[in-house]
């Protein structure tokens, strides 16, 4: 009787845990953070060919396209809080 107890209370812990882990993961997939880096490398070049000096945008679209990521990524962890 104490045993079945036991399992049937492990069995409850682990499907409250697999629920919150699959709440994470979906949660994770939604964000389009990782937008910011190819957009800013894009944007990046048309300003450097505009500009005359296509690496030099590359890399500053890169640098920035980062930088959104960061800033959006702390934005949204602060706003589950």
């Amino acid at each position: 009787m104490e045993k079945e107890k036991e399992e049937k209370l492990k069995n409850e812990i682990k499907e409250e845990v697999i629920k919150k882990i699959k709440k994470e993961i979906k949660e994770d997939d939604d964000s389009p953070g990782g937008l910011f880096i190819p957009a800013g490398v894009l944007g990046g070049m048309g300003f450097g060919f505009l500009f005359g000096n296509l690496v030099a945008g590359l890399f500053i679209g890169l640098g920035v396209g980062f930088m959104l990521f960061a800033i959006y990524e702390i934005y949204r962890s602060g706003k589950k809080k």
